[in-house]
């Protein structure tokens, strides 16, 4: 297993050094995807507060993985990868609605 940005948080050491490392986007996506499952993803968001009420993601988490895509790209911000998690889950919702 793999500690993300020295915290907590474990993922497959393997299936971390497979992450795409050519844009912040993909490797924050396929990070979000290794750390939370596809159902967390369709029930939570960022704040828990959109929409009718879902789950807030874990904090810790997000967190985690926030650290660990600044790490590889230090040019971006924290708030330009809570972005790619929100698109990530309004992706994964609007995939699941869609029945994929």
């Amino acid at each position: 297993m793999h500690a993300l940005a020295g915290s907590t948080v474990t993922v497959s050491k393997r299936a971390f050094l497979r992450l795409h490392r050519s844009h912040m986007t993909l490797i924050c996506q396929e990070l979000a995807a290794l750390v939370f499952t596809k159902e967390v993803l369709v029930l939570s968001t960022l704040t828990g507060k959109v929409g009718p009420p879902k789950r807030q993601l874990d904090v810790a988490k997000v967190q985690a993985t926030t650290d660990a895509v600044i790490q590889e790209f230090p040019q971006t911000s924290a708030s330009d990868v809570r972005a790619v998690i929100r698109r990530k889950c309004n992706n994964e919702q609007f995939n699941q609605k869609k029945g994929t």
